[in-house]
């Protein structure tokens, strides 16, 4: 007989936090890691044996919860008509910040297809970076040392999850608060952790509340590209410090890529071999947009949706330009699942021989 999940989630996360704040050389560290996998498991088993034909896990209160934040949202889009944005301006900004996508074009969504760029259409890691970039900007480094960083914490976390929630709550975008939050409390706490247990431990919460998002190519290939980054990115920065940002950033698109390339093969059968290099271009680009949009969002005035306007058409230029450069995206790749698994293997391998030395 299982005990309802409302019993299993408020032990799980304190027997997490106590683990969190414990000194791994402690004795105690070990039985709580112990005890967090269990909960882990018996949770899972419940959320299962749900999924599978037991009473519904979305309560009144979180549909309710939902359909607010759908009003919000459209609301907001509404706020961006405000300030004369052109149709394709609207519906990329649309995109970028509030996770609306069902304005953009049909070839929009091919031209960044082709290029290799869809994620930036997709709320995800980087989009939440971006946003949270700006938050540390003008609140987290005035209170990150001071005696009133505890009173801050909800604040942020607040802030973090209301986008989120407003956005739609892609799996994408949860990892990257989950993540974002986990960092911020650890950052707070003057907390060195490792950054792949804040992804574990996001993948593991998702995972919790939804087995099926096992499958969903989107929780496949962000968890993929963000591990790769973390794992392979870190070493080489430690030797490389000094590199110019603009190969940096290169070189985290290039991880990115080669993380996810058997994935990439294996669903989509294209590899585009200039995805890296527009990137660079297209990250700052979409940056300053996702601000701009913001302000727009605050004041909605008419020469801010003009410029914002004309900064859309340049990055849907640089996107069709990219994606009709002749082999700039190989296609005709169709591997099978083992193909996919021997990738994996050897790239971890590989990953795990770089972080031991």
């Amino acid at each position: 007989m299982l005990f309802p999940l409302p019993y299993y989630l408020p032990l799980l996360a304190a027997t997490a936090l106590a683990c969190f704040f414990t000194r791994k050389s402690n004795h105690l560290h070990d039985v709580l890691t112990i005890a967090v996998w269990l909960l882990i498991g018996c949770s899972r088993a419940f959320v299962c044996s749900e999924a599978n034909g037991g009473p519904s896990m979305q309560s009144a209160f979180a549909q309710r919860t939902l359909q607010k934040a759908g009003q919000i949202q459209s609301a907001l889009a509404g706020r961006l008509e405000e300030a004369s944005l052109s149709p394709s301006a609207h519906a990329l900004c649309s995109a970028l910040v509030l996770g609306q996508r069902d304005g953009l074009k049909r070839e929009t969504r091919q031209a960044y297809a082709r290029a290799g760029v869809s994620h930036l259409l997709a709320l995800s890691g980087m989009h939440m970076g971006i946003i949270y970039g700006l938050l540390y900007l003008v609140f987290i480094r005035w209170v990150r040392n001071s005696r009133w960083r505890w009173y801050a914490l909800p604040f942020i976390l607040l802030l973090l999850w209301s986008y989120t929630l407003v956005a739609g709550m892609p799996v994408s975008l949860v990892r990257a608060a989950i993540m974002l939050s986990v960092f911020t409390i650890s950052w707070l706490r003057q907390y060195d952790t490792d950054p792949l247990h804040p992804l574990a431990v996001s993948a593991i919460i998702i995972l919790l509340v939804s087995p099926a998002a096992l499958f969903s190519i989107s929780f496949q290939l962000s968890f993929t590209a963000v591990f790769f980054i973390i794992a392979l990115w870190g070493p080489f920065y430690e030797h490389l410090p000094k590199l110019p940002w603009v190969v940096r950033m290169l070189a985290v698109s290039c991880v990115a890529q080669v993380g996810t390339m058997p994935l990439t093969l294996y669903y989509f059968h294209q590899l585009p071999l200039l995805a890296p290099l527009f990137s660079v271009v297209l990250i700052p680009l979409t940056t300053i947009i996702i601000y701009l949009t913001l302000l727009v969002l605050a004041l909605p005035l008419a020469p801010l949706g003009q410029l914002l306007s004309l900064l859309a058409a340049l990055q849907e230029g640089i996107v069709q330009l990219a994606g009709n450069i002749p082999g700039g995206t190989l296609t005709g790749f169709y591997p099978n699942g083992i193909w996919v698994a021997l990738a994996y293997g050897a790239m971890l391998i590989a990953v795990a021989r770089l972080r031991t030395r």
